[in-house]
Order: structure tokens, then C-alpha cells, then sequence
């Protein structure tokens, strides 16, 4: 039978009929349709389906389960390309590029499991939708009988939002390389201009934090590459005065800060570190009313610097707790919840320091960012 990819062959009428009786008085596949969470489809070698969950049923808006049975995975879901090829899902020319029957056949001739993203465009009663899963396979034999196991996760709106976040870094990194070279001709043209100078400092600093930005959303992770270098405790003042002097936060109040005046050297991430003083400032800021103060305190000690952040707000107890959980924030809105987590984050994960807050009634608020010399 004529394929351009994975066999077309399908098994006999009344073998195949025998493999759905085997399955369904198989206890062990009926534990495991029944326990495993998810879009569960059973293939025997042929790729057709002989057995399925309730979820993947409802997932494709099938409620007789007869109507799906013999069909192949792409048939099953309404793929145009399995619609329009002869012998069905898995031969046509672009099935070679369909991560569903790729993970199939690994799973079948090499009998190794496989996760594969399978992109395919859905055709019912003449609607076309996009639709993108995440296919993992695995073979099983059970009782002598050897059948494909394909666990499916519908990720097509992961899978939209994670393109759009890159087009959208992609879009603003070419807006900023703009930006930077515009920044540059001007501090040539006027060395001693104040307000250029300070143009072309926050245009690299906006440079810095989206590729912080970039590295996270692209490893998921939260890896991040450290751009360690000998600096000095005046760079980080430099960069961190750089955002927060201009803040919006620091309007009707007052920043005492105490730098050291020996300017001493620390082989460190100049940007984390300031970003890590600047969100803690600007959070202080924020919790502190009008003509309220906040103080910045630098401390060298033999083996460590230590930065402390006080405001006179009380924090509250129940507060206090979660106040460095991922995505708990005091504020409503969605989205909030990584100031205080990425200060953790930074500090510690990255720059191997210790981050931590302590307050009361009486004492007010300090957050403490503590680095090794």
C-alpha cells in the first residue's frame, strides 16, 4: 500500500477485533486507562487505536467510544493532512515532520519510548483550528500482547504564548539596539551633558535587564549566565541610584544612604546586585507614606558586605511567613510575586550570599542583602 512515511498497512478485521477484546480484559491497561491523569491512547502496531480515557473521549467530543476505535491517532483528531492522504494518518508527505507519528515509530521499531511536539491543523464540519500537543510514547507488553502507550498534552496555548514571547523580545532588542546607538552618537556629540549621560546609562541598563528577562523565559529554569567581574562598591552605587533616583516611589519621600567612603573592590555580578538593592529600596519606598524615610546602609565586614534597606512599616506576621514565596504578593493584581522572590533568587542562588528580612512593631522593616568578599 502506497505511503510516503510510516507503514499504511492496518490489521486484519477479526485480529483486530481480538486485540480490543485482549485490552479490555487486560486488568493492568484497565488500571492504568482508569489511574493515569491526562489524554491516554492505546495503539497496537499498526498505529490504530484499540482502547482510550474518558478524558481524550471528551477531549476530541466523541461520546461513543466505537465511533473512534480502529482509527489512527491524526484521524481520530480531525487532521487535515490524515483526511486528505489515501491510507490515512502517518503517510502522507508532511506526516515524516509530525512529531505524533515520529514518537509512534520509535516506539514501535526501536521499542523505546519517545515525547515528541506534534503541530497539526484540525478539520471538523468545515472549521480548521490549529491545535499543538506534546506526545509522549511508550511500548508495553502485557500478556504477550505489545501496544503503544500515547500519553497527549494539549499545549497550544503555551505553545502560542511562548512565540509570542519571543517575537516579542526579538522586536524590543532590535528597538533598543536602536535606541543604544542613538544614545551613543549623543554622548559623543555632548560628553558633558548631564541628562545625556544619564539617557545613555538607563538605555544600557534597559539593555541588561531584558536580556536577564531573555535568559529566564528561554531556560524556564530560572538559569541565568553571571557576568562576574572585579568591580567596586561605587559601580553598584552608580547602578543602583540610576534607577531608583528617578523613581516614581521616591516622590514626597526621603533616601538617607551610607556608602563606605574607601571605595573597596568586590569580584561580583554588578548588575544582580543592584538589581537586588534597587528592588529592595523601591519596596521600602512603596510601604513608606509621605515625608516618611527609608535608610540605606552599607557595611564592610572582614569576609562580607553587607547592604540593609529600613523602612519604619511593620510587616505582618502572617505576612512575614511568605514573604519570599514565589507569586504571593500583598497586591492584587495577577502577575505580582517575584520582587521579593528574585531577591532570594538572586542573592543566593546566583551570587551564593544571604538574603533576609527581619521586622517588628517597635523596629520597623530592614531587608539585609549580605554577599562574600
Amino acid at each position: 500500500m502506497e505511503t510516503n512515511f510510516a507503514p499504511a498497512k492496518r490489521t486484519d478485521r477479526r485480529k483486530f477485533k481480538n486485540q480490543i477484546f485482549a485490552v479490555s480484559h487486560s486488568p493492568i491497561m484497565n488500571t492504568l486507562l482508569k489511574v493515569m491523569s491526562g489524554l491516554i491512547v492505546v495503539l497496537n502496531e499498526t498505529r490504530q487505536i484499540v482502547a482510550m480515557n474518558h478524558a481524550f473521549l471528551k477531549a476530541i467530543g466523541v461520546q461513543d467510544a466505537e465511533e473512534v476505535l480502529g482509527m489512527r491517532l491524526g484521524e481520530s483528531l480531525n487532521c487535515k493532512n490524515a483526511q486528505e492522504g489515501v491510507n490515512g494518518c502517518g503517510t502522507t508527505e508532511l506526516c515524516s515532520t509530525c512529531g505524533a507519528v515520529i514518537a509512534t515509530m520509535t516506539a514501535i521499531e526501536r521499542d523505546k519510548p519517545d515525547e515528541q511536539i506534534c503541530v497539526l491543523s484540525s478539520k471538523k464540519d468545515g472549521i480548521q483550528k490549529d491545535i499543538c500537543l506534546l506526545i509522549r510514547s511508550q511500548p508495553i507488553t502485557i500478556e504477550k500482547n505489545r501496544w503503544i502507550l500515547i500519553f497527549a498534552q494539549d499545549i497550544t496555548q503555551q505553545h502560542f504564548w511562548t512565540n509570542m514571547e519571543r517575537i516579542f523580545f526579538h522586536d524590543l532588542s532590535n528597538m533598543l539596539a536602536t535606541l543604544l546607538g542613538y544614545s551613543e552618537l549623543l554622548s559623543e556629540e555632548m560628553p558633558d551633558n548631564k541628562s545625556v549621560r544619564y539617557i545613555r546609562g538607563v538605555s544600557k541598563r534597559l539593555h541588561d535587564e531584558i536580556t536577564l528577562q531573555k535568559s529566564l523565559s528561554q531556560y524556564k529554569d530560572a538559569k541565568y549566565f553571571l557576568r562576574k567581574s572585579n568591580s567596586s562598591i561605587n559601580d553598584i552605587k552608580k547602578e543602583m541610584i540610576l534607577i531608583v533616583h528617578g523613581h516614581e516611589s521616591l516622590e514626597g519621600k526621603y533616601l538617607n544612604e551610607i556608602w563606605p567612603e574607601k571605595n573597596i573592590q568586590i569580584y561580583t555580578d554588578t548588575f544582580l546586585v543592584s538589581k537586588i538593592l534597587q528592588n529592595m529600596v523601591i519596596n521600602a519606598l512603596e510601604a513608606t507614606k509621605a515625608g516618611g524615610i527609608v535608610k540605606l546602609t552599607t557595611r564592610i565586614e572582614q569576609r562580607h558586605i553587607e547592604w540593609e534597606i529600613w523602612n519604619e512599616d511593620f510587616i505582618a506576621e502572617n505576612i512575614q511567613k511568605r514573604i519570599f514565596q514565589r507569586h504571593f504578593s500583598t497586591k492584587s493584581n495577577i502577575g505580582r510575586g517575584l520582587g521579593t522572590f528574585s531577591m532570594k533568587l538572586f542573592g543566593e542562588e546566583y551570587l551564593k550570599g544571604k538574603v533576609y528580612f527581619e521586622s517588628s512593631l517597635n523596629h520597623g522593616t530592614k531587608f539585609v542583602l549580605q554577599l562574600p568578599r
